[in-house]
């Protein structure tokens, strides 16, 4: 016998390009966190959130590479679009392989409090997954969500720099291989949308933080939500 009580309705995912802001400003903001010399279990702990991070951005990015849209105006639309989305997914999900061999070797280490910055990281990676998984929507949409995913994938190659630059030999080693292939998802997805995205690794010394109202954000659309 029910009870008549339906159950309730879970949150809907945030819009794409929203979730890509999210994890932009979760990227610069453990970019920043991640500069200065961190203590070694800490510094294991960042390592560790960064690759959880890269993990879960290659599977949000697969379901990117089917962003759907119905406007697109004559002469841009990019017919390699979900190609070099979905090259960047492959590129995020081997830079994690970098990381396996440091991972096993140290362990994960303690559970990290919910509000440093490495965990707000991996949460906005988390939810692209699921913001990313069916999208849907104008091409200034798309083309505002992957910028936004520029700038994230680039706030990431600078806080991986920044691990690197006191890590112990073996996890150099993997952050290097890291570093590269985050160059190699970004330009990816420069190529997708076919613009040279400003630099967008912004905060903490690198340049101005995101703020499309100033006109700093890289991309060629219209902001969307």
């Amino acid at each position: 016998m029910t009870s008549g009580h339906s159950a309730p309705s879970l949150p809907q995912p945030p819009h794409p390009a929203a979730a890509a802001r999210a994890l932009a400003e979760a990227a610069q903001a453990a970019a920043c966190a991640w500069g200065p010399p961190l203590e070694p279990a800490k510094h294991s702990r960042a390592v560790s959130q960064l690759y959880s991070t890269l993990r879960d951005l290659g599977i949000a990015a697969r379901g990117l590479a089917s962003y759907q849209t119905a406007d697109a105006p004559p002469g841009l639309a990019a017919p390699d679009f979900p190609r070099h989305v979905a090259m960047s997914s492959r590129w995020l999900l081997g830079a994690c392989d970098g990381l396996n061999g440091v991972l096993a070797a140290e362990g994960i280490g303690p559970a990290p409090d919910p509000d440093e910055p490495g965990a707000a990281l991996c949460q906005a990676a988390r939810n692209a997954i699921l913001a990313w998984r069916r999208p849907s929507g104008t091409h200034a949409d798309r083309d505002t969500t992957v910028a936004r995913f520029i700038t994230a994938t680039r706030a990431l190659s600078v806080a991986t720099r920044r691990l690197a630059a006191y890590a112990p030999r073996l996890r150099v080693i993997g952050l290097h291989a890291v570093g590269a292939s985050l160059t190699e998802a970004t330009a990816h997805l420069m190529a997708a949308i076919q613009t040279p995205a400003d630099d967008a690794a912004h905060g903490c010394g690198a340049g101005p933080a995101l703020n499309p109202a100033a006109g700093n954000e890289p991309r060629r659309p219209s902001p969307a939500p």
